[in-house]
C-alpha cells in the first residue's frame, strides 16, 4: 500500500460562507469632509475639502484547527483502532484572508513516533463524522471565498500486522497558495494502535453568549467510530437505588439552572436502543430516572444493554435545556462537563484509564446587562415613603417621587436627595441629568455627603459596580419670577451606558411664594424709618449740581445688590458714608451697590448736573434702582429738578464697522444743541472717494426712511439722533477687501439772532471683509490602535484589513470677515465603486481636537460634547459626526454650537479622526 510521508492534494472547491475576514482586495476607500458656515449676513455657506483616497491590499491568513503540537497532543486528539483498520479525525480548514484564496493540502507525519499511517482527504460539510463522498477522496486544491471554511476528515489505516500499543502523530497542514509562506502546520493528531473500543464524546451549545435568566440548549452526541465495540459496564450507575448496566454519558451543570430534556435517541448503527434519562441534585453521585422539580445540577443519557451490544457506527444523543442564572455578572462563563463511562476492553467495569471519556465542555458567556434603578432619597427601586429634611426643607416621598411640603420663597432655592442603583451584571457608567425645570429655573445635579454638605457638579459619566447605590442631589435654583408657581415636577434621569434603558424619579416643588419687593425713596437721614416715595424738589442754578438724598431698602429674602440708574444725562450716584445727605470731598460715584442683605437699608445720594445752558423750569427726574439678581425687581422715585436758563453742539460719537460685500453698517451719532436756543441742523450729502464700492444715506431713526441729506431743528438742551447708513455693492469677489473713513459734516444754525453757524464732524470708518473657510484633509497610516507613530498616506497608497487610519482635518477662516456656526461635518470613509451605493468599509475608532474648545456631535447636532472625551460612537448608518469651535463669541464654553459660535479670521481647529479598516 502507498504510504506517503506528505499526502499534496491537487482539487479545487468552494466551500460555504462564513463571516467575512475583511475588506476586499482593490477596494479603493474615499472620504471627503465638508465645512458649513453663515456670513457675516446670516447666509449659508460651505466649502468641500479635498477628497482622500486609499486601496485595500490582498492579505492572506488561514487557520487549521484544532491545534496540537507534535510532541504534546490533548486526550481529545488522541485515537485508537486495531491493526489494519481506519479512524476518521476532523478539522477545519477557514480563509481568514480579505479575498478569495486556494490552499494546498497535505499531510506530514512525526519522524519520532512508532509507526506510519496511509492517509487519505475526504470533506465532510454535514459536520457529521463520516464522509461525503467516501471513495472520492480530495484531489487537489481547496478553494475558499473570504470568512469561509471548511470541514476535512483525514482518514487515517493503521497498517496490517502493526504491534499494539504503537503511537502514530500526523497532522493536517494547509498552505495559502496565494502566498506560500502562509501556512498552518500545528495540527497534530495522535492513533493509537489498541485491541480496545472508543467512544468519542461531543458537546455543543446552541449559542456561544446569553443573557442572564435566558436559556440555552446543549446536546450531547456520543459515537463508536470505525474500529472496536464498546460494551457495557456493569452497575454503571445506580438509578434510584438500582444498579443498571449499560453505557452512560453524563453533563454536569455546576451553576447553569436546568430545564428539561427535550430529546433522546441511541442507535447500534442498524437498531434503535432505547435512551432513559437520569438527573441528579447532588453533582452525579446519586441519580433519579424522575426529574426532581428543582435542583438538578447534572443530567445523564443511561443507554442499558449487556457485552459488547454497541459496533462501530453507533450513536447516542442528548438535548435538554438550562437557563443561565439572573445573577450572573458579565463575561462569566457557564460551563457543562460531559464524559461517558463504557467497557472498552469487554471485561464488564468501566474502571480502565480509556474507559471514562476526556471531559467535552460547552461553554456560555453571560453578555453584559446594563440597568440602573432611580428613586427618591434611599428608594432606588421607587416605593420610596417617609419624610425627611434638606436645607430646611421637608420633602415627602410618594412611590417613585418626593414633593416639597415647605414652600419655597422665590429667589431662593431648593435640594432634593437622589438615589441610584446599578441593577446590572456589570460595572457600568451612568450619565444624570434634570428636565423640566420652567424658564429662569437653573437646576444642577451634584454631589452630596451624608452630612448634606453639597460637593461639586457632576458633570460626566459615574461608575457603579453591581449593586452599588450613589446618593445624589438636583439642587436648583428659583427665580424671583417663580412667584406663585405650583407642582413643577423635575424629571431626574439616570442612563447607563451600552444601551441600557435610562431609569427616572420625579421632584415636585409644591409651591413657590413671593419674595418681599426692595423699596427706593427719598432718605431723612434716618435709616430706621421707611423710605418714602413722597415727591421733593431740589433746586439749583445752571452749571451747579442738584443732590438728592435717597433710601434703598432690600425687602427681598436674599442678598441682592442694585445697579442705579434714571435722572438726566451725567446723573451719578454715591453712597453717603455718613448719612448726612451731603456730597462730601472724596466721594466717588458708583453704579452698582455691594449685596444688602434682606431688610438692610442703604443711604445714597443722587447727584444731577445742571448744565449753564437749561432753561429755567421744573423737571421731573426718576431714579431707579435694579436688582442684579432678577431685572424685573425694580424700585423707583420721581423728584423734581428746579433750574435756571448760551450756543454750542456737539456730534458724536466717531464710528468704526465692518461687513462684507452686499452688507451694510448704521452708525449712530447723537446731535446735542448745548445752546440756550432751537437750533436747525443740516447734513449734507458725502460723496465716496471708492463710489462703486460705498454709498452714504441718512436717517433720524434707525429703522427710518433714508436720505441723501438730511435736516430739520433741535430744541434747547435737546438732541437728535443722526443714523448714517454705509451700503457696500453686493458681488464683490469673497476675497475683496477695503476700508473708507469718511468725515460726516452737520452745521447748526440757531433760530435767533446772532444766527451764528457752527460745523460739527463725526469720522465713521467702513471695512470691507473676505469670507472664506477651508478644510484641508491628510491620511496617515498609524502604527497601532493609539496612533503612537505614524506615516503620511498618498493618493490611493495601499492599506490592509485591520490597518488604523487616522485623518486629519485643519479647518481655517482664510478671510478677514468672521465665521458664524462653523460645523466641519464627516463620516466614516466608504468604498469608491464604479456603481451603486457608497458602502462603509471602516470601523470607527477614535475622535480627538487640537483645541479643547472643540465639541463633537454624535446625534446630528442635537447635542454636543466635550472633544477631551472620544465619542464611544457615531451617528446613524453613516457613521457620521460634527466638530465645531465652541466659542460662544464671549469665550465661555456652555456646550452647545449655535451661530452665537465664531471662528474668526485667521482662527482654525484640528480634527484628527482614526478609523480602522474592516
Amino acid at each position: 500500500m502507498f504510504n506517503p510521508r506528505s499526502l499534496l492534494l491537487t482539487a479545487a472547491l468552494s466551500a460555504c460562507s462564513a463571516l467575512a475576514a475583511g475588506t476586499a482586495p482593490n477596494t479603493v476607500i474615499t472620504n471627503t469632509a465638508t465645512l458649513t458656515y453663515k456670513d457675516a449676513l446670516n447666509a449659508p455657506r460651505s466649502k468641500t475639502s479635498n477628497v482622500v483616497t486609499v486601496t485595500v491590499r490582498q492579505v492572506y491568513a488561514l487557520t487549521v484547527t484544532p491545534d496540537s503540537d507534535e510532541l504534546t497532543v490533548p486526550t481529545a486528539r488522541s485515537y485508537a483502532t486495531y491493526a489494519g483498520a481506519r479512524r476518521l479525525v476532523p478539522y477545519t480548514l477557514t480563509n481568514n484572508s480579505n479575498g478569495t484564496d486556494s490552499f494546498d493540502l497535505s499531510v506530514t507525519q512525526s519522524a519520532t513516533d512508532g509507526y506510519d499511517v496511509t492517509t487519505r482527504l475526504f470533506l465532510d460539510a454535514n459536520q457529521d463524522g463520516v464522509a461525503d463522498t467516501p471513495g472520492t477522496p480530495i484531489s487537489g486544491p481547496v478553494t475558499l471565498t473570504t470568512g469561509s471554511d471548511v470541514d476535512i476528515l483525514v482518514e487515517a489505516t493503521i497498517p496490517g500486522g502493526t504491534a499494539d500499543a504503537l503511537d502514530a502523530l500526523f497532522a493536517l497542514v494547509a498552505t495559502s497558495v496565494g502566498n506560500n509562506t502562509v501556512t498552518d502546520t500545528d495540527n497534530y493528531a495522535k492513533l493509537t494502535v489498541s485491541a480496545i473500543g472508543q467512544l468519542n464524546v461531543t458537546h455543543t451549545a446552541d449559542r456561544a453568549t446569553a443573557n442572564p435568566g435566558e436559556t440555552v440548549t446543549f446536546t450531547l452526541n456520543a459515537t463508536v467510530p470505525t474500529g472496536n465495540p464498546v460494551g457495557a459496564v456493569t452497575g454503571v450507575v445506580q438509578v434510584d437505588g438500582t444498579p443498571r448496566t449499560g453505557v452512560i454519558v453524563r453533563d454536569l451543570l455546576p451553576t447553569l439552572e436546568f430545564g428539561a430534556v427535550s430529546a433522546v435517541s441511541a442507535s447500534d448503527g442498524t437498531t434503535s436502543l432505547t435512551g432513559t434519562p437520569v438527573y441528579s441534585t447532588d453533582g452525579g453521585a446519586t441519580w433519579t430516572a424522575t426529574a426532581p422539580s428543582s435542583g438538578v445540577n447534572a443530567v445523564a443519557l443511561l443507554v442499558e444493554g449487556s457485552g459488547a451490544f454497541l459496533p462501530a457506527g453507533s450513536t447516542l444523543s442528548m438535548t435538554f435545556t438550562a437557563t443561565v442564572p439572573a445573577t450572573a455578572l458579565a463575561t462569566t462563563t457557564q460551563t457543562a462537563t460531559a464524559s461517558a463511562t463504557f467497557d472498552a476492553n469487554l471485561d464488564g467495569d468501566g474502571a480502565d484509564t480509556t474507559e471514562t471519556t476526556p471531559d467535552a465542555t460547552a461553554q456560555v458567556t453571560v453578555n453584559t446587562v446594563y440597568r440602573g434603578a432611580l428613586g427618591p432619597n434611599g428608594f432606588p427601586g421607587a416605593a420610596a415613603t417617609g419624610d425627611y429634611t434638606l436645607r430646611g426643607v421637608t420633602i415627602s416621598r410618594n412611590g417613585d417621587a418626593q414633593t416639597t411640603t415647605t414652600p419655597i420663597v422665590a429667589g431662593t432655592g431648593v435640594t432634593f436627595r437622589q438615589t441610584l442603583r446599578n441593577t446590572g451584571n456589570a460595572t457600568n457608567d451612568f450619565t444624570l441629568a434634570v428636565s423640566g425645570a420652567p424658564i429662569g429655573w437653573t437646576c444642577t445635579v451634584v454631589s452630596i455627603d451624608g452630612t448634606d454638605t453639597l460637593g461639586a457638579a457632576i458633570t460626566g459619566p459615574v461608575t457603579l459596580a453591581v449593586n452599588a447605590t450613589l446618593d445624589f442631589a438636583v439642587t436648583c435654583s428659583v427665580p424671583f419670577s417663580a412667584a406663585g408657581q405650583t407642582n413643577v415636577a423635575l424629571t431626574v434621569t439616570a442612563t447607563p451606558a451600552g444601551g441600557g434603558a435610562a431609569d427616572t424619579t420625579t421632584s415636585t416643588v409644591a409651591v413657590v411664594s413671593a419674595a418681599g419687593l426692595p423699596v427706593l425713596g427719598n432718605g431723612d437721614l434716618n435709616t430706621g424709618t421707611a423710605p418714602t416715595t413722597t415727591a421733593v424738589t431740589v433746586a439749583a442754578n445752571p452749571g451747579q449740581t442738584a443732590v438728592f438724598p435717597l433710601e434703598l431698602k432690600n425687602g427681598g429674602p436674599v442678598d441682592e445688590a442694585f445697579t442705579l440708574s434714571g435722572g438726566p444725562a451725567g446723573t451719578l450716584y454715591y453712597i453717603d458714608v455718613n448719612g448726612d445727605g451731603l456730597l462730601d470731598a472724596g466721594d466717588t460715584p458708583v453704579t452698582t451697590t455691594a449685596a444688602l442683605t434682606p431688610g438692610s437699608t442703604l443711604q445714597l445720594l443722587a447727584v444731577v448736573p445742571v448744565s449753564a445752558g437749561t432753561p429755567a423750569g421744573d423737571t421731573s427726574v426718576t431714579f431707579t434702582a435694579t436688582s442684579t439678581t432678577d431685572t424685573n425687581r425694580v424700585a423707583s422715585v420721581t423728584d423734581t429738578l428746579q433750574v435756571s436758563a448760551v450756543t454750542s453742539g456737539t456730534f458724536t460719537p466717531n464710528g468704526a464697522l465692518s461687513t462684507i460685500s452686499g452688507g451694510e453698517v448704521v452708525y449712530a451719532h447723537t446731535l446735542e444743541n448745548t445752546s440756550n436756543d432751537a437750533v436747525n441742523y443740516a447734513v449734507g450729502a458725502f460723496t465716496s472717494a471708492q463710489s462703486s464700492v460705498f454709498t452714504y444715506t441718512y436717517s433720524t431713526t434707525l429703522n427710518g426712511t433714508y436720505t441723501s441729506t438730511l435736516g430739520g431743528t433741535v430744541a434747547r438742551g435737546g438732541t437728535q439722533s443722526v443714523f448714517v447708513k454705509v451700503a457696500v455693492a453686493s458681488g464683490l469677489a469673497e476675497t475683496f477687501t477695503t476700508s473708507e473713513a469718511a468725515a460726516i459734516q452737520v452745521t447748526i444754525t440757531a433760530q435767533k439772532a446772532p444766527a451764528g453757524a457752527v460745523t460739527l464732524s463725526a469720522t465713521d470708518t467702513t471695512t470691507v471683509q473676505s469670507v472664506t473657510g477651508a478644510v484641508v484633509k491628510t491620511a496617515y497610516l498609524c502604527s497601532d490602535a493609539a496612533c503612537t507613530t505614524s506615516t503620511l498616506l498618498n493618493t490611493n497608497d495601499k492599506v490592509s484589513p485591520g490597518d488604523y487610519l487616522r485623518y486629519t482635518l485643519q479647518v481655517q477662516n482664510t478671510g478677514t470677515s468672521t465665521l458664524y456656526g462653523a460645523i466641519l461635518n464627516d463620516q466614516l470613509p466608504v468604498d469608491a465603486p464604479t456603481s451603486g451605493s457608497p458602502v462603509i468599509v471602516t470601523s470607527y475608532h477614535k475622535l480627538s481636537a487640537s483645541n479643547a474648545k472643540v465639541l463633537f456631535s454624535v446625534n446630528g447636532g442635537m447635542t454636543w460634547t466635550s472633544s477631551t472625551t472620544s465619542p464611544a460612537t457615531l451617528f446613524g448608518a453613516s457613521g457620521s459626526f460634527m466638530a465645531a469651535l465652541d466659542s460662544d463669541a464671549n469665550g465661555v464654553s456652555d456646550g452647545v454650537i449655535t451661530d452665537a459660535d465664531v471662528l474668526p479670521a485667521g482662527a482654525s481647529f484640528t480634527v484628527d479622526f482614526i478609523v480602522k479598516v474592516n
